[in-house]
């Protein structure tokens, strides 16, 4: 069932028009002041995450070797033991299909359309085959075949060493997550168009089909020479496996989406009440059940007298087989509805907080977990409706500022739009402007895209990385590069314009530009001034260390801080030092101005406030960590993150606290707020919203 993406843009855009509902660049302006006009949210209520790695899926583990799928569009192979990388391979979408191994082979699917097979000690492609639409469900394997459903209704067989399609069954309804089984020498699967299919394995022949009272996308299980397979009736069906006749069916109190496990002569499966139930594989009779504080959409695995699921409550838990009662349970960062693996005395389970987790199975305890994606320092700008932000991962990312991800169907969703690099965004954050997003890459590029869908316009090269963050005005992009220079681009053709000089990298400070100056910081320990249009020195200031800092002009003087540990108000127009206040540690953070008062955070752990006209201190906060964070100054509050993981709201007057949230790991990602909404990245691989829907 897919839901519009251009309605759900076109209505949210609507609220996003306004300037104040707009922050579209580092620091909010070309002036860097970080001050918005926008309301801000008075508690910390989130109203989205979005994890750059995106959900993972359920792993599978063969040869001492993790194989799963993320919705960051690739496969993943881990070493068992220590969740090291061994490879990865990318797909052109999310990958929510489960892999098959065999002869040497991964065998998955993609929200590409694709089936890909891959070399399982490489990664390397071996080959693909496009099917009409999504391949979310598991592949299967059986002699020297490979099974694979597709949401275009059809159920394929493939030779598995060529990839020649064998035969091709259409059923009457889109495949979303059943997954074919195959035992009897038939294949079992289930469809949206409520039926439940045998299938001859040989020929792809139907041989029965049963209707339930709702969409199937459970996987079935056979044992016994039954068929136990869940609906979106509620109901859990035991079929016999070569005629379809039910043989008894059990009503739970929601949807069954969770694939059941046979053992033992009971059957386990969850259901969308909460519940995990066992019960008589032969008369359906409920042995116990299980309530846990979310949907249960994961499917159980069974080993010696554990039955180990996930539930929407974000825990793994481990049940006993017999009783039902409670062995262990651990707590994820989001839902799990990933099918446990278990090998080794291990659990391996993936979680919508993008990581895969490995636990210890008696116990519980963590053993170790893999985070997909990437770091996110870059600050986020918002702009038309849309959040960008850069990633680790190499890519820019194009999210709904009102929902994050968009929706592709019931059980996926995608980012509008991500474009990938040659290297990690570092730090630099996207600059929009005339339908034009502007950003920096660690390759050394400044890149210029097609804001509504991420199409490359541009690219210039510089010398080194780009760490530093765009500004654009008057068709001219000006940023620095780690190659010493200041660079002037024609914002539409990406025509070099000028370039000056420095003595040292410029690494995080930012041009800001404003009264046709732009003011930057170097690694050579100066502030320049050069005049915008020639690029022509104006004047520079010698500080006493580095300035990565990137300056804020507000009422006739630049505000900018030196790894001296010091914070500066110089006079634009001539560099002559007006005052300046000394922090305990070093001043990476950029000042943002508001109301007379200078914000601006230090690695002492403090967020200061200054009066701008004298320097004076006004209050001062100590987080738990470091701030390199740049503050953000909206709806009389001030927020920034902390490297304790937080991500502070202080009142702007006295510096209370107003709320705070912690992250994953530290936060140096500079906040935007507009909207109502507070928008900002994580070392934990992930970019938040705050506010109210």
């Amino acid at each position: 069932m897919l839901i519009s993406a251009a309605i759900i843009l076109d209505s949210a855009f609507n609220k996003w028009q306004s300037n104040a509902n707009a922050w579209p660049m580092f620091h909010h302006d070309s002036a860097h002041t970080g001050f918005s006009a926008s309301d801000a949210p008075n508690t910390n209520q989130t109203l989205w995450r979005f994890h750059t790695g995106g959900p993972v899926d359920s792993p599978v583990v063969s040869d001492g070797v993790v194989y799963f799928g993320s919705l960051d569009d690739k496969v993943y192979a881990l070493n068992a033991t220590t969740g090291a990388v061994i490879w990865t391979y990318t797909t052109g979408a999310n990958v929510l299909s489960p892999a098959a191994v065999a002869e040497g082979m991964v065998f998955v699917g993609s929200e590409d359309f694709h089936v890909y097979a891959l070399n399982a000690t490489t990664g390397a492609y071996i080959w693909s085959y496009k099917t009409g639409y999504f391949v979310d469900s598991a592949i299967a394997y059986a002699a020297g075949v490979v099974y694979a459903a597709s949401e275009d209704w059809n159920v394929y067989a493939f030779n598995a060493s060529t990839g020649a399609v064998l035969w091709v069954y259409t059923t009457s309804g889109q495949i979303m997550l059943s997954s074919p089984v195959i035992a009897n020498g038939l294949v079992y699967v289930g469809s949206e168009d409520h039926y439940v299919y045998a299938l001859n394995a040989s020929t792809g022949a139907l041989v029965w089909r049963f209707k339930t009272g709702d969409m199937v996308v459970s996987t079935p299980a056979v044992a016994g020479g039954i068929v136990y397979i869940g609906s979106n009736d509620c109901k859990l069906y035991a079929l016999n496996a070569f005629t379809g006749d039910a043989i008894w069916s059990y009503t739970t109190g929601g949807p069954v989406f969770s694939s059941p496990a046979v053992v033992g002569g009971r059957v386990f499966v969850g259901s969308c009440d909460g519940k995990v139930y066992a019960l008589e594989a032969e008369s359906g009779v409920v042995v116990w059940s299980y309530q846990t504080g979310g949907m249960v959409s994961s499917s159980p695995a069974v080993t010696g007298n554990l039955v180990f699921v996930g539930s929407n409550d974000c825990r793994v838990y481990a049940l006993d087989a017999s009783s039902g009662a409670l062995v262990w349970s651990y707590l994820t960062r989001d839902m799990v509805i990933s099918l446990p693996a278990v090998a080794g005395g291990m659990v391996y389970v993936g979680a919508w907080d993008g990581c895969l987790y490995a636990l210890d199975a008696a116990t519980g305890s963590l053993v170790w977990r893999y985070n997909t994606g990437g770091v996110v320092d870059s600050s986020p700008v918002v702009a038309g409706g849309l959040v960008y932000v850069g990633c680790w991962d190499g890519n820019i990312y194009a999210l709904n500022a009102s929902t994050g991800t968009m929706p592709l169907d019931e059980f996926t969703s995608s980012v509008v739009w991500r474009f990938t690099t040659g290297n990690k965004v570092l730090l630099s954050s996207p600059a929009v402007a005339e339908g034009i997003v502007y950003v920096g890459s660690y390759d050394g590029n400044v890149y210029a895209l097609n804001a509504s869908n991420g199409a490359l316009i541009w690219n210039y090269t510089t010398g080194f990385a780009v760490v530093s963050s765009p500004a654009v005005v008057d068709g001219i992009v000006y940023i620095g590069s780690e190659d010493h220079y200041v660079y002037a681009l024609d914002a539409f053709t990406g025509a070099l314009v000028w370039r000056y000089l420095t003595g040292g990298q410029i690494h995080f400070s930012s041009p800001a530009v404003a009264g046709g100056a732009i003011y930057v910081g170097s690694n050579d320990r100066h502030i320049y001034a050069l005049d915008a249009r020639t690029g022509a020195l104006l004047w520079r200031y010698r500080t006493g260390d580095a300035v990565i800092s990137s300056p804020a002009v507000s009422g006739g003087r630049v505000f900018v801080g030196s790894c001296d540990g010091k914070v500066y108000a110089l006079e634009a127009e001539s560099g002559v030092v007006v005052w300046s206040f000394q922090t305990a540690g070093q001043v990476a953070s950029s000042p943002a101005v508001a109301g007379g008062v200078v914000f601006v955070g230090s690695y002492d752990g403090k967020l200061y406030a200054l009066d701008a006209a004298s320097g004076k201190l006004v209050w001062s906060f100590a987080a738990g960590g470091a701030v390199v964070s740049s503050p953000a100054v909206a709806g009389g509050k001030v927020f920034f993150g902390s490297h304790d993981g937080q991500v502070y709201a202080l009142n702007a007057s006295d510096g209370s606290v107003v709320w705070c949230y912690l992250t994953g790991d530290m936060v140096v990602s500079s906040p935007a707020v507009a909207g109502g909404v507070v928008f900002v990245g994580s070392y934990d691989h992930v970019v938040y919203a705050f506010g109210s829907p």
